[in-house]
């Protein structure tokens, strides 16, 4: 077996160090600051979700009140159940800086889900277990719903993008 093979730079087909281009300073530079700037916008955006969460969990726990007690406390464990474990992925996600390797930013995401999962399953027990009574169905339809409501934010924020690039032509 070649020497080639066994180094973890060539098995990747990246090009060898002395045929990679030169990166100018100030062009390093400039993508240094590029992907701060993008790590930024995703962290604000990350946290705008979050509070979008929080918002809408509160607004329908409090709209629920009106019809149950049970069903109002049941929706907002639901969604702080989704919520807080967005948060804490989103924290453990974003402190990690962007100029990492590739690796350590991927194991980062990975270990982040993972205990994301851990967390909401021990919400769930923890809500099934302690609190009583407790409406099953408002718990769970909340839950889903503030799970997607990211999504939802997404979809209609460049749904509006969109309008509004229509409304310049």
């Amino acid at each position: 077996m070649q020497q080639d093979q066994l180094d973890p730079e060539r098995s990747l087909n990246r090009p060898d160090s002395d045929k990679r281009p030169e990166v100018r300073p100030d062009q390093q530079q400039r993508d240094l600051q590029q992907l701060e700037q993008q790590n930024q916008l995703s962290r604000q955006q990350a946290f705008r979700f979050i509070i979008t969460q929080l918002l809408a969990t509160i607004m329908l726990s409090t709209m629920l009140f009106i019809v149950d007690r049970v069903v109002a406390y049941s929706s907002l464990l639901g969604g702080l159940i989704a919520t807080l474990a967005n948060a804490w992925f989103a924290l453990k996600v974003f402190r990690v800086k962007p100029t990492v390797k590739a690796e350590t930013l991927l194991t980062t995401f990975y270990v982040g889900e993972i205990y994301k999962f851990i967390f909401t399953g021990a919400m769930f027990i923890i809500a099934f277990v302690l609190i009583k009574p407790i409406s099953v169905v408002a718990l769970l339809v909340t839950y889903f719903f503030i799970h997607m409501t990211p999504a939802v934010v997404n979809v209609l924020a460049k749904d509006t993008i969109s309008s509004v690039k229509d409304k310049e032509k």
